[in-house]
């Protein structure tokens, strides 16, 4: 490492193949390195649901989004992403499919939240199914309600042209 390069350390999970792969990797480029170990149980950023995935704690002493459930709202600020849109589009008729992309990654921000958990969520799709206007034709679906405020955030990001309406979120 030169003299004014700063460090830093990255963490990976991997096999033992995978290891030594990025040891000749290295080596190959003459790089050092130094190992560093982790103690092990070192779990404080998994959930307890067993299935691998972090959990992100939310602030309790900030005031929780009526929509999204979040401390702070899932869109502020605060909780601001390397994708999330520094401008927004034009009116397009191709938008539709740019806003289901930020949904998809909003999904995932608010599953690591826990929200699609919160029994308050539960009880809002529950009753969504409920007044499901297909009659029941569906016993599993898994599609989630996105919250109003990420809605209303992605669409302000991408809007539709002016003729066209949104199609709406399933339940809206």
């Amino acid at each position: 490492m030169e003299p004014n390069e700063t460090s830093s350390i990255l963490s990976l999970e991997v096999t033992q193949e995978q290891k030594e792969a990025i040891y000749h990797f290295f080596a190959h480029n003459d790089w050092e390195f130094k190992e560093v170990q982790i103690p092990p149980n070192n779990d404080q950023n998994r959930d307890d649901s067993g299935d691998g995935d972090y959990f992100i704690e939310q602030d309790d002493k900030l005031d929780e989004c009526l929509y999204c459930f979040c401390r702070p709202c899932i869109t502020n600020e605060r909780n601001r992403q390397l994708w999330w849109e520094t401008d927004n589009h034009r009116e397009h008729e191709r938008n539709s499919q740019l806003r289901k992309e930020k949904y998809k990654r909003f999904w995932t921000n608010l599953f690591h939240r826990g929200v699609w958990k919160d029994p308050r969520y539960l009880e809002q799709k529950h009753e969504a199914l409920r007044r499901d206007f297909r009659g029941g034709k569906y016993i599993y679906h898994r599609r989630d309600l996105m919250p109003k405020c990420v809605i209303e955030l992605v669409r302000h990001w991408y809007p539709n042209l002016q003729d066209k309406e949104y199609m709406g979120h399933m339940w809206e």
